[in-house]
């Protein structure tokens, strides 16, 4: 078995919001302290795209890298089998059998 680890920075999540917005939602439902976000988002649905950009700037750091996670979470089947797709077409036979998607422990907090 082997463990690789990659580190992502620099996500452009104004980029992505119109494909994962729908999943954004899900995960903003789920979550009883963002449920009034999520209600506002989902009755808006004509200016959704706009109004969880707007949104999405005034949040946080850290909850903007949890919404990040869950968004790749959500989509780790399809990561795997791309990964492993990938692989296979440069000559090396492998499986991914798992990944472990969180936001980084900062190296502060250390």
């Amino acid at each position: 078995m082997i463990d690789i680890k990659i580190s992502v920075s620099n996500v452009d999540y104004e980029a992505a919001l119109d494909t994962l917005l729908p999943v954004l939602l899900e995960h903003l439902s789920k979550k009883s302290e963002n449920a009034f976000l999520s209600s506002i988002l989902s009755k808006t649905k004509g200016v959704s795209s706009i109004a969880a950009k707007a949104a999405l700037k005034a949040l946080p750091q850290d909850t903007r890298d949890d919404l990040a996670v869950a968004c790749l979470n959500h989509y780790k089947e399809d990561i795997q089998r791309l990964l492993t797709e990938a692989s296979k077409q440069k000559g090396i036979a492998l499986q991914i059998d798992g990944i472990d998607i969180a936001v980084a422990q900062s190296s502060e907090s250390a």
